[in-house]
């Protein structure tokens, strides 16, 4: 049985074989039986049998044979089969060598139909040999595929139809595409011995196997030019072609992009951006993040750098420790290496897209992600060796300057990204030190300005890493921080010291000793430190910044003690011995370079202690100024600093003091203010026994203060005096020293006056003092005290301004000690002489006065007439004077005279502990007056019901002093009520600080009043808070407006009832009196609410129960234009409303009604205004569920008073609608397709669309809207869908109503030129708006149903448009929508077109433009009907045209189509070419250019014009036919463009052919039957081609060869004088051009009269010189060619005998007579015909015309074509065309002599050399 089968099987081969030998020599024949017969014979090669198998293989090599011949056709579709079916190797190598044998062979149907059976199931294969085979076999099929557009419904049906239905197969492909990509044309054609030293040299990403695979085992795969072999770029560029189409998914092709990503090739990377683009692949995607990472490691760099671009999207790429850090260093080394291998500008890309990489790591790697895993230190190492790799720090230059400029930024960004990646990785201390000290090294030594803010970056972002939890760790970084802090300037290019203070402000608590030192050196660099540097040390010595900069710590004070250790301690027996030479200061820390820092010390030391001694821990960010107000005004804080000092660390005080001192003594000069005042604020408080007693002995060291020129400082010294000295055992002496001075300088001189004011001041505050300690007594002292009055009373009337207030001050602190009091005459003197000095404002004569009542004799007599009974007068008749600081020094000097040391204006004063007699006798003994105190206070009261303004301020000021200072004694505890009467009056004062004044006084009484004076202050504050009028008391002096308010116009103004009274009268108009007082009554009320509020009344409210119908009016006064209302309002609502939360939410709707009422009805502006304002703060943070009811008439109302005639409710209006239009665009931010954000819109937009908004005729509204819109749009998404159509026609509209007046008021008054340009400008302007901005970003959302209702509003718009912006953004739009919804638009392309045949021809060239451009943008999805209609269109406007610019408008039409839509021209060139071919021809030079362009683009070639014979012989003679005659002149010159082409075409001797002879006759004979015309002589030049080329049409009809010579005739005796010329040139080329005619005696007929120009050549026109010119060319010319070659004799001697007629045209026109006369003998030369006997004759004649006027030839060019016509002359001489040479001897020698002559007398040397070689020739 199994040889049975195998005979059978040898038998069948056999047959097979014999079946192909036979048929061998048809190719027909053979490819039919391959076609039936090959499969078999194949199949039996993989038989189990040997035999069969060799025989089936010597079939196989006959048969490869018989199919050499390409004709051959091969059935590859079986083979294929046969190859994926079959498990024989055998049969599938064969298979494959017959498959790609047969595929070029196939024809391209064929082939296409092969590629799905190729590739289905070609995953499948194994064997790699084959596999390689077979993926060959498919890039050949590949390179004949077709790819649809994009998007298309074969685009969606192609991944079946390929055969690519099987994923595996797809990725198959794919992968090996993408492997294809990264294949280089050096890898596809090196040798196997090369190929690895080539791969390891320049990786590609693919291996040997890969190459192998690739080049199907065989460089010559890709060899350029070899047989059968693939092109390498082609395959390319097809592959990423199919690679994009719909044959893969996203996920398929995303790796294989990626490949072709780093191509140079811009056809396949422009296509690679698309796919990446559009790409739907989740980057996100862990498996899609380690196949980037996977195809990392092996790309090459370019490859490379669009990989970390995309892992620069993810945020799961950033969680790959070990794949981030290996790629990193991996692209470093590859670029910057020692082994670098990517070197110039890409690896400048490399590394910017590394940096970019690492940027995106270090923003978006969670914190646990970068701690747990180390990545970020890594990274940070890596980036730094980089860094090192450059230089550093400085960098080493390499390359161009550009280059640098790179590096240097990529430097830059690397010390960025180290600075972001350290900020969130976990380091070990040491390298974390480590890193830090590089970087402030980098800082202080990189040369480079621009990278040093990279640097600080850096810096700046791994503060947070320093957060020392040891000991240790802060000790080595405060080392660091004064290390750099303390640099010396020259060791570096730039300081550190901000750095520095700010890592010291940031990473180290604010307790930090040696951080505060860092921040008092960055203060002491003074006036030369940077700005940036004194901000931030000051920043470090203020604990409101602490908390600030560390608000999850307990703010805890530095300790006081040890600062004062730190920067003072120094035993003070031993500074003499420890004081450098050349130091200023004994404090080591504070050398000469650093003294300016010792102040700043000291004022910070004396700071920490009193916020210490208060036991502060909040603070405010003016905590310094309420620390000083405290000390000076509160007698709390005073006892509390007492009390802490008086059980503080007293060595540690006596350090800081004994500082200061040495500081006043060692540079007073420099810190001399803030010594003396830490002496005195810490002296004030200090104990007596323990800090004072043994400070004192340094009191001597005080005296050279008091002359300083300061006056602070002599205060504060004769301060600090004052409690020292008393204390001092050489006190007697100091104070005999000074009064010795002030003795003997009774009238101090300008040099001295500052020493006298100082000892004066020191005498006052020494006695005082002493006498507080219980030191001395009144008595003991009386004649110093005696001496200082006189001193005082005698400086008064005649000493400096500041001479006087030391006085004042001296006396003023004996008299409050109870020392000296002037009796009798002496008191008199002393009153009137202070009450005169307070009349003019003197606030320490006005002080000094209340002191004087303070001594127990000021009120011993208990009389009227006692002294206290004169001062109090004198203090009470101050009330006229204006300046409210007297008013408010007064109210201090009353409450010191009626309470004295009861007060505490007294008691503040007080600085030392008092003791003994000085307790007993002055303090406790001088107590208040009750007496004085009620009445004083019943006077007050009354005063303060008085309408005199002066009297009524002053004694509301007066009042609340004195309730300020003595609100403890119970004799004003009595009056409080009487007291909130008053103030409760006072409120409605016009005066503002009289207002305050009156709230203060009024929370006062509140706060020490009961709870029945609470409640009635309460109903009280209420009513006159909800009351809507106030009741105004008037008198004549009543003030009711301020001055200047209500100006007559004669420089006064109305201010009192009684001006009113006075101007109703004076007009006759008694209502002006009511009218006025309704305004003064308004004011009186928003002057009572202005204020509510201050200094605390609002706390009176707090605990009131509220009518919840006042919140709508509190909430709305909260924004009131005036701010004191708006300040007291808000104050109020906070007591008020404890929570604003639920109130707000409780009582929305009441506030938002009464808003919306308030902003219609509000008659005042104020009112309209605070509406607007409250609305915005009401809706913010709010949900629009909670307002949506509400929203349409907030807009409503907003936009309505945006129109306000008030400014300011404009300018609250506009407020309100940025904040609507911001919360909405907020809202779309968040989610544009949330329910509130479509409600929102849903809402607003139709509002804003209507007449209210973008349509309304007021300008702020109008443009108000249109903001928003804009903001609308650009987040709206596609929640704006159902509205884009609307928007887009509007906006439309709106481009032409939005531009200025001014741009149109210009363009109406500028020439047509002009406006040329500025249409330009118009047209850019408004295509790059705002407005049109919102156009296109409306267009991005457009679908089938947006584009349903959006084109039939368009092409309305189009129509009635009227402005030029508008008409521009129109085209703008379908030119976008073209573009960018092509899919879309098929369904409306035709009525586009249709609105755009009439909108082309619009008259403003730049809307003519724009709707050429749309038009030819629309061609591209446009139907051949649509396209064939509209350019037939663009035919008839052209000739339908009345006037040149509507022809204009249709050349710019067609060059549009052909420069925006070549595919959609090319389809239709049959129309369009001719056409700008007939155009380019139009007589006006716009059109003509316009025309030019597209021809020259599309053809430009006389052999397009062939193609185009029957389409231009037609629009010429349409043209002709027409009545217009630039359409006749356009169609003339047309035909004879058209001729001249084909003639150039033809050739010299070619012909046309008949039919297009036939085609052309009639058009050019209808055309030169036009009268002349500019151009005219281009088509008479034609008609001489057209006969010279056309015989075929002439030669056989003689009637039509007459009418020829007719019109050739005709166009000669033209009168033309400008035509005649070329009419005369076109003759003489007739002429010769009919053989069949001798016309030269007619063409000399019609020229003789030009041949003899007038004898004077000056009268000659340049007309006429033309006319003679061409003329002598008719007669040298027009002879007949086929007589020239027969009896060239008698034509010689024709044009001889007419030549000598002709000489003064001869002289005119000597080149062309010198040139044809050369012409015409070569021509005579190579005749045949034998001369007659009157050959000798005619040469003499020859010769002497071209030797005639031998010295008129004065050009040299003339002289050299005289020579070359002297020189044929003798060739045709010499050849026998005169007769025989050698019989004409004596014309010889003539010619002889004559050329010597002429060779002699020639001064050119090339004519010379021409007129020698004739010469030559002559003799030879």
């Amino acid at each position: 049985m199994t040889s049975s089968t195998e005979g059978a099987e040898l038998r069948l081969v056999s047959s097979i074989r014999y079946k192909f030998a036979s048929v061998s020599g048809d190719e027909k024949k053979l490819s039919d039986a391959l076609h039936t017969q090959l499969i078999p014979l194949l199949d039996k090669a993989g038989s189990p049998h040997k035999a069969v198998r060799d025989a089936a293989f010597q079939a196989f090599i006959s048969v490869n044979n018989f199919i050499k011949p390409a004709a051959v056709v091969l059935p590859v579709a079986a083979l294929v089969g046969q190859y994926k079916t079959t498990n024989s190797p055998m049969v599938k190598q064969l298979d494959l060598s017959l498959i790609k044998q047969g595929v070029p062979r196939l024809d391209l149907t064929k082939r296409r139909e092969l590629l799905p059976v190729v590739l289905r199931g070609i995953s499948k294969e194994t064997s790699p040999a084959s596999a390689a085979g077979f993926f060959n076999i498919f890039l050949r099929l590949l390179v004949d595929i077709h790819v649809p557009g994009r998007g298309t419904t074969e685009d969606h049906l192609l991944r079946e139809r390929t055969g690519l239905s099987n994923s595996e197969d797809a990725i198959y492909i794919a992968q090996w595409l993408g492997k294809l990509f990264l294949l280089r044309q050096d890898l596809a054609l090196a040798s196997d011995e090369k190929l690895d030293e080539m791969l390891h040299a320049l990786p590609s990403g693919l291996s040997r196997e890969d190459v192998a695979f690739l080049r199907n085992n065989s460089p010559q795969t890709w060899k350029p030019f070899a047989p059968n072999s693939l092109s390498l770029p082609e395959c390319k560029i097809k592959g990423i072609g199919f690679l994009a189409s719909s044959a893969f998914t996203d996920s398929e092709r995303y790796i294989p992009a990626i490949c072709a990503a780093g191509s140079t090739d811009s056809r396949v990377t422009s296509v690679v951006d698309d796919i990446l683009k559009r790409s739907s692949v989740d980057l996100e995607s862990e498996g899609v993040v380690r196949s980037l990472y996977d195809a990392h490691k092996k790309f090459p760099a370019a490859q490379r750098i669009q990989i970390l671009k995309l892992l620069s999207k993810s945020t799961k790429a950033c969680s790959s420790k070990n794949e981030v850090v290996e790629a990193v260093k991996q692209d470093f080394d590859l670029a910057s290496g020692e082994n670098a291998s990517v070197l110039g500008l890409e690896a400048l890309r490399l590394n910017k897209a590394l940096l970019g990489f690492l940027g995106w790591i270090a923003r978006n790697s969670s914190p646990s992600t970068a701690s747990d895993h180390g990545m970020g230190p890594a990274l940070v190492l890596i980036l730094k060796d980089y860094i090192l790799r450059q230089g550093w720090p400085e960098p080493t230059p390499r390359g161009t300057q550009s280059q640098i400029q790179d590096e240097q930024r990529l430097r830059a960004n690397a010390y960025e990204t180290i600075g972001i990646l350290a900020r969130g990785s976990h380091f070990e201390h040491k390298s974390k030190d480590s890193l830090l000290k590089w970087l402030f090294d980098s800082l202080v030594s990189d040369p480079t300005p621009d990278i040093v803010v990279y640097i600080e970056s850096a810096l700046s972002s791994m503060m947070g890493l320093f957060r020392p939890n040891t000991s240790a760790e802060s000790r080595d970084l405060e080392i660091l921080l004064l290390e750099y802090m303390t640099l010396p300037e020259k060791q570096g290019r730039r300081t550190a010291r901000h750095v520095a203070a700010r890592f010291a402000n940031n990473c180290l608590p604010y307790s930090n000793i040696l951080a505060r030192w860092v921040d008092i050196l960055a203060l002491g660099g003074g006036s030369s430190e940077r700005r940036d540097v004194l901000e931030e040390g000051q920043r470090g010595l203020d604990p409101w910044w602490a908390t600030k900069l560390h608000p999850d710590d307990a703010l805890v004070l530095p300790d006081w003690t040890k600062l004062a250790e730190m920067f003072f301690h120094v035993k003070y027996e031993e500074d003499e011995n420890r004081m450098a030479v050349d130091q200023t200061s004994k404090y080591t820390l504070f050398p000469n370079d650093r003294l300016r820092a010792f102040p700043i010390a000291i004022r910070f030391v004396k700071q920490i202690l009193f916020l210490t001694a208060l036991n502060e821990n909040k603070f405010e960010v003016d905590w310094e100024s309420q620390l000083e107000r405290n000390v000076e005004n509160s007698l709390t804080t005073r006892q509390s600093i007492r009390k802490y000092f008086a059980v503080a660390n007293k060595e540690s005080l006596l350090i800081i003091l004994n500082a200061a001192f040495d500081g006043l003594r060692d540079h007073p000069d420099i810190g001399a203010e803030e010594c003396i005042s830490c002496l005195a604020g810490i002296l004030s408080f200090a104990p007596s026994e323990a800090v004072i007693s043994p400070l004192s002995v340094r009191t001597q060291e005080l005296l050279p203060l008091i002359k300083s020129n300061n006056q602070k400082v002599r205060q504060l010294a004769s301060k600090v005096f004052g409690i020292l000295a008393p204390w001092d055992s050489q006190s007697a002496a100091l104070i005999s020293q000074l009064r010795n001075f002030v003795e003997t300088c009774q009238e101090p001189s300008a040099i001295q006056s500052s020493e006298y004011q100082g000892a004066l001041a020191c005498l006052g505050a020494y006695f005082s003092r002493a006498a507080y300690y219980g030191k001395v007594k009144s008595q003991d002292v009386s004649d110093h005290a005696q001496f200082l009055f006189e001193s005082v009373t005698s400086a008064l009337p005649k000493g400096s301004t500041d001479i006087k207030a030391a006085a004042l001050d001296s006396i003023s602190q004996l008299w409050t000690a109870n020392i000296h009091f002037p009796q009798n005459e002496d008191l008199t003197k002393t009153i009137d002489s202070l009450a005169k000095l307070a009349t003019s404002g003197n606030e320490k004569a006005i002080s000094t006065l209340g002191r004087l009542a303070v001594p127990s004799l000021a009120d011993s007599s208990g009389s009227e007439s006692e002294p206290i009974v004169k001062i109090l007068d004198k203090l009470f008749g101050l009330s006229e004077i204006k300046r409210t600081e007297v008013h408010f020094a007064t109210g201090e000097a009353i409450a010191c005279a009626i309470a004295r040391w009861d007060s505490e204006a007294v008691q503040l004063g007080l600085d030392v502990e008092p003791s003994g007699s000085g307790k007993s006798d002055v303090v406790e003994a001088l107590g208040k007056r009750p007496s004085r105190i009620n009445a004083t206070i019943n006077k007050l009261i009354e005063d303060c019901k008085t309408t005199k303004p002066s009297l009524l301020k002053a004694s509301g000021i007066w009042l609340f002093c004195i309730i300020q200072y003595c609100s403890n004694l119970p004799e004003i505890q009595s009056r409080l009520r009487e007291c909130q009467v008053a103030f409760m009056r006072l409120l409605t004062a016009r005066d503002e600080l009289v207002q305050e004044t009156a709230s203060r006084g009024l929370a006062l009484v509140y706060e020490k009043g009961d709870q029945s004076l609470k409640g009635d202050l309460v109903k009280d504050l209420v009513a006159s808070f909800t009351g809507s009028k106030a009741q105004l008391k008037v008198d004549e002096d009543t003030e009711l407006f301020d001055a200047g308010a209500l100006p007559t116009g004669e420089g006064k103004s109305i201010t009192s009832y009684k001006d009113i009274i006075s101007l109703a009268n004076e007009v006759g108009d008694q209502s002006l009196i009511y009218k006025f007082m309704a305004l003064a009554t308004n004011a009186a009320t928003w002057t009572a609410r202005s204020a509510f509020g201050r200094f605390g009344l609002s706390n009176i409210l707090s605990d009131a129960e509220l009518d919840p119908k006042i919140y709508p009016k509190l909430y709305r006064y909260r924004f009131d234009p005036n701010s004191n209302v708006r300040r007291s309002m808000d104050d109020i609502w906070k007591a008020v409303v404890k929570d604003q939360t639920a109130v707000i939410d409780t009582h929305f709707d009441a506030i938002m009604n009464d808003l919306l009422k308030s902003i219609l009805d509000g008659r005042e502006w104020r009112v309209r205004e605070a509406s607007c304002a409250a609305i915005a703060e009401l809706i913010y943070g709010q949900p629009f569920s909670k307002y949506q009811k509400y929203y349409t008439d907030i807009w409503k109302v907003t936009l309505r008073v945006l129109d306000d005639q008030k400014g300011s409710v404009r300018a609250a209006a506009l407020k309100l609608c940025m904040g609507l239009s911001k919360t909405l665009v907020t809202q779309l931010r968040e989610n544009n397709s949330s329910a509130s954000a479509k409600a929102m819109i849903a809402q607003v937009l139709p509002f804003l669309m209507s007449d209210k908004g973008i349509e309304n005729s007021v300008k702020e509204v109008k443009y108000m809207a249109i903001t928003t819109v804009l903001d609308v749009v650009k987040n709206g998404g596609d929640a704006l869908k159902p509205f884009i159509p609307t928007i887009i026609t509007h906006f439309l509209g709106l481009l032409s109503t939005v531009e200025p007046e001014a741009v149109n008021y210009y363009y109406q008054r500028v020439s047509e030129e002009d406006r040329e340009g500025l249409d330009k400008l118009r047209s850019n302007a408004a295509t790059r708006s705002p407005l049109f901005e919102c156009v296109v970003d409306c267009l991005r959302f457009v679908d089938e149903d947006v584009m349903r209702d959006l084109a039939p509003q368009l092409v309305s718009t189009i129509k009635s448009a009227i402005g030029m912006q508008t008409k521009v953004g129109c085209g703008e739009v379908l030119s976008t929508l073209a573009l960018r919804h092509s899919i879309l638009l098929p369904p409306y392309t035709a009525t586009f077109l249709k609105a755009m045949e009439t909108q082309i021809l619009d008259r403003n060239h730049e809307t003519n433009k724009a709707y050429a451009r749309s038009s030819a943008y629309l061609l591209r999805s446009a139907t051949p009907e649509t396209r064939d209609r509209f350019t037939s269109k663009l035919s008839d406007l052209y000739f339908g045209a009345e006037d040149d610019t509507r022809r204009q408008k249709v050349a710019d039409t067609v060059l549009a189509i052909a420069k925006i839509s070549p595919d959609a021209f090319t389809d239709l060139e049959f129309r369009l070419l001719p056409f700008a071919y007939f155009g380019k021809h139009d007589t006006d030079e716009y059109v003509s250019e316009e025309f030019e362009a597209v021809w020259s683009q599309h053809a430009g070639g006389s052999h397009s014009v062939k193609r185009f014979i029957d389409e231009i012989t037609q629009l010429a003679s349409k043209g002709l036919n027409t009545s217009k005659w630039a359409l006749q002149h356009g169609a003339a010159l047309t035909i004879a463009s058209m001729i001249t082409a084909l003639s150039s075409a033809a050739g010299k001797d070619g012909q046309f052919t008949e039919a297009d002879l036939q085609k052309i006759w009639p058009v050019l004979d209808k055309a030169l039957a036009l009268k002349t015309f500019k151009g005219k002589e281009k088509l008479v030049a034609a008609y001489a081609l057209f006969v010279l080329h056309g015989k075929k049409l002439w030669s056989t009809d003689s009637a039509l060869a007459a009418q020829l010579k007719k019109i050739a005739l005709r166009e000669a005796k033209r009168n033309n004088e400008e035509y005649r010329p070329y009419a005369f040139e076109a003759l003489a080329e007739f002429a010769r051009a009919r053989e069949d005619l001798d016309m030269h005696a007619e063409a000399i007929g019609i020229v003789t009269e030009y041949l003899k120009p007038d004898n004077e050549a000056h009268k000659i026109t340049e007309l006429e010189r033309k006319a003679a010119d061409s003329a002598l060319k008719v007669a040298m010319r027009a002879y007949n060619n086929q007589k020239m070659r027969t009896n060239p004799i008698t034509v010689l001697n024709d044009v001889a005998t007419t030549a000598e007629g002709a000489k003064q045209a001869i002289s005119l026109a000597k080149d062309t007579w010198f040139t044809n006369a050369a012409e015409l003998m070569n021509q005579a030369a190579t005749s045949e015909g034998s001369p007659d006997s009157a050959a000798g004759v005619v040469a003499p004649r020859w010769f002497r015309l071209l030797v005639a006027d031998e010295n008129d030839a004065v050009l040299e060019n003339q002289r050299s074509s005289r020579a070359k016509a002297l020189g044929a002359f003798v060739k045709a001489w010499k050849k026998g065309v005169f007769g025989l040479a050698n019989e004409q001897g004596p014309l010889r020698e003539e010619m002889e002599q004559k050329l010597k002559f002429m060779v002699e007398t020639e001064r050119s040397i090339d004519v010379q050399k021409l007129l020698s070689q004739v010469l030559q020739q002559l003799v030879a």
